[in-house]
């Protein structure tokens, strides 16, 4: 019975801030389409929308007399695809790179998901940004998320039903409990429930019109999605349960840059540096908190030169080609393993090359291909990769 009647509060929320977004006056609210998911089974080559993310944003005076605004999103987005399960045993979630032995029943199968989520976040500046002379210094924002999803036997044109991980269950009584996987459990329908507090810290100001910068820029997240926070409604299954901390910094250098006679950029080049870190606790942690091969921590390096080409037509219709060396340490226990067992640490490293066009910033044409040189713990040989993206970008 509680857990119906905060299911009925988490709903009054999210339905009272959508009438409030919507309700708002249309001088202080606009919305954005930021993008569109891949497609399915490589449908369309990966471009065809499926999906999408729309943003809703005000501003307003928080503090009466302040110089800062405070900033209200309400952000829906949705989606679906097919999702491969492999490397660890179902019922222990035990990987099966640290136990060879491992034969889980669903290794390989697929299933297909649809989601949805809103995200409601409310946001203040303070202080004064010393690089740049304006702007606040840091914000601070906190966040609520409520996400629904739903996995189904996988859409297919192969003869091979087994493909699917619900069409035939390989199990009675234990089919319907899988605690590697506590996203399936049950009736395989998911509500998760999360809040966060966030701090952005600017040091660092614009150098040209094509978004370079010179200084830094941080922010550390805290993030918690508890058992009691709606994500136990379903009797015996418990769909979240974590705690994430995370961390990031970034230095930008502008070295060159050459402007024509209006103004607008005809090249720069630039250089970056990013480290991020994070730790994930909990029992059960969501499919889509799952980091890379499940290790709870993570480090990370990365550092960039991106050439940006001439701005032509409008200021917001421009290229850039970024190269970037990416170097990735994953360490920690195993999330979602039952007896927490497992300890192990892993190192990736790859180089990257994107091309990325901006047509009037609401279309954005992207293509990568890459080199992963150390692939951590799996067992192939270096190999290149590419991939290609067609996002569409809107503002009313």
């Amino acid at each position: 019975m509680q857990g119906k009647r905060r299911s009925i509060i988490l709903i009054l929320i999210i339905s009272l801030s959508v009438v409030t977004s919507l309700n708002a006056d249309s001088d202080s609210l606009w919305t954005e389409i930021n993008g569109v998911n891949n497609g399915v089974s490589g449908f369309g080559l990966g471009l065809f929308p499926l999906g999408t993310d729309f943003e809703y944003l005000a501003n307003f005076d928080m503090i009466p007399g302040y110089r800062h605004r405070a900033l209200f999103s309400l952000d829906l987005s949705f989606g679906f695809g097919h999702v491969t399960l492999s490397g660890y045993d179902h019922q222990t979630g035990r990987p099966s790179w640290i136990d060879p032995s491992i034969e889980d029943a669903f290794d390989g199968q697929r299933y297909f998901r649809i989601w949805s989520q809103a995200v409601v976040f409310l946001q203040q500046g303070f202080g004064t940004n010393p690089v740049a002379g304006t702007g606040p210094l840091v914000e601070l924002r906190l966040s609520f998320r409520s996400r629904v999803s739903n996995a189904s036997e996988a859409l297919s044109v192969s003869s091979d039903p087994s493909s699917s991980v619900f069409n035939k269950p390989p199990f009675d009584d234990s089919f319907e409990h899988f605690p590697a996987y506590p996203w399936l459990e049950g009736d395989r329908f998911n509500w998760n429930n999360s809040i966060s507090f966030s701090t952005y810290w600017y040091m660092r100001k614009t150098t040209t019109r094509t978004s370079n910068y010179d200084g830094v820029y941080m922010d550390v997240t805290l993030e918690t999605g508890p058992w009691w926070l709606g994500n136990d409604i379903w009797p015996d299954v418990v769909t979240s349960d974590y705690v994430k901390l995370s961390w990031s910094l970034t230095e930008y250098l502008t070295a060159y840059v050459s402007e024509r006679d209006n103004g607008w950029n005809w090249v720069n080049l630039s250089f970056g540096h990013t480290n991020t870190a994070g730790y994930i606790w909990g029992d059960v942690v969501p499919e889509y908190q799952i980091q890379t091969d499940r290790l709870r921590g993570y480090l990370t390096d990365r550092i960039w030169i991106r050439f940006t080409g001439p701005q032509f037509i409008a200021t917001d219709c421009y290229p850039y080609i970024e190269v970037s060396l990416n170097n990735n340490f994953y360490f920690g226990g195993v999330q979602n393993e039952v007896d927490a067992s497992t300890w192990a640490m892993e190192l990736k490293s790859s180089v990257t090359f994107e091309f990325h066009l901006r047509l009037f910033g609401f279309i954005h044409v992207r293509y990568r291909f890459g080199y992963d040189f150390i692939k951590g713990f799996l067992p192939d040989v270096p190999s290149w990769w590419q991939d290609a993206q067609l996002g569409f970008y809107v503002s009313l």
